[in-house]
């Protein structure tokens, strides 16, 4: 067995997959629609702000939050954005259930020898 004819195969099933589908639909009228498409692009990167300063160590900072709140609330009422939105996040989860998967698979070897 070939580990990268293996994770080739996983790359292939990902790309036909109902949830990355729905993402590339998704993405068609978000390319034509300058406001929706704005509003994903800040949510995101609002977000990556968001969890960059939580990974770092960061304390919690209640006003970006709200700020990110207050853009869920306005890309509900856009049907483009939050089509994306919603797409790219059941992607997400199918993407973080897969390294999930693979790390739990191989978190014995990966342990500390001797470690209790």
């Amino acid at each position: 067995m070939n580990i990268y004819d293996k994770a080739h195969d996983l790359a292939k099933a990902l790309n036909t997959s109902d949830e990355y589908q729905a993402v590339l639909k998704a993405k068609q009228p978000l390319a034509s629609d300058a406001l929706a498409k704005k509003m994903v692009n800040e949510f995101f990167s609002k977000q990556m702000e968001i969890e960059y300063a939580v990974m770092s160590g960061a304390p919690e900072d209640k006003e970006k939050k709200e700020q990110l709140q207050k853009m869920i609330e306005l890309i509900r009422y856009n049907k483009i954005a939050l089509d994306y939105i919603q797409a790219q996040g059941r992607f997400q989860m199918v993407m973080n259930d897969i390294s999930k998967i693979i790390a739990e698979s191989v978190a014995e070897g990966l342990d500390i020898i001797g470690k209790k």
